[in-house]
């Protein structure tokens, strides 16, 4: 039988945007708040990976910026 993880470091905290840190929709931002990771790490992961998976990196942050809620 499976049992949750109750020794998770995120505390059931969710993905969010981080509007108030933000350079276009705060995805980066917010991604980089919940994994404790400098906002600038995030940025220049998203930047390399828009440049190899364009389109599939602009969808996902245009989902992401729409779906997930802000903080």
């Amino acid at each position: 039988m499976a049992t949750a993880n109750t020794n998770s470091n995120h505390h059931n905290e969710r993905w969010y945007c981080a509007r108030a840190q933000r350079k276009v929709a705060g995805v980066c931002a917010g991604l980089a708040q919940y994994y404790k990771q400098p906002r600038w790490i995030i940025r220049l992961l998203a930047a390399v990976m828009l440049l190899m998976f364009p389109l599939a990196i602009i969808a996902a942050y245009f989902v992401a910026a729409v779906v997930l809620p802000d903080r």
